[in-house]
């Protein structure tokens, strides 16, 4: 439990706006799929954040139990959901007709996983060039 406590600390430190961005990808990305539990997108959607949060563990305590550029590369499998998503939006398989709430989640879940794996992709680059501080450093200077 001291690792999670000590995760949340860091995060309470972070700008405002990233403990907003924070907050939107959990209520979308983790709460929400609850709702559409039925729906095969939900589905991939929960199995790929059971491996985000262990790898995303894996890492966090790899790092000295700090929040890292490297982070990021614990949210690898949003990267299976969004093609997949993709994939399913474009062939019709996601059979959004007449399920307006669904539709409105999965695009809307799909374009969040967009804009993440996007600041994910960033910070996993400027990890590999040598920014290698505790994010709440990084943020700080």
């Amino acid at each position: 439990m001291d690792a999670f406590n000590g995760m949340n600390a860091q995060i309470a430190q972070f700008p405002q706006w990233l403990q907003w961005w924070l907050t939107w990808m959990q209520t979308l990305l983790i709460l929400l799929p609850f709702v559409f539990i039925k729906r095969r997108e939900a589905q991939v959607l929960m199995a790929a954040q059971v491996l985000n949060f262990a790898l995303g563990f894996y890492v966090y305590t790899a790092q000295g139990n700090m929040i890292t550029k490297l982070f990021g590369l614990g949210h690898v499998f949003w990267a299976v959901a969004f093609v997949y998503f993709v994939h399913r939006i474009a062939t019709g398989q996601a059979e959004t007709h007449g399920r307006p709430y669904f539709r409105a989640w999965l695009y809307t879940a799909t374009a969040t996983l967009a804009i993440s794996l996007v600041f994910d992709t960033y910070d996993l680059i400027q990890y590999i060039g040598g920014t290698r501080e505790p994010m709440v450093e990084y943020y700080a200077g």
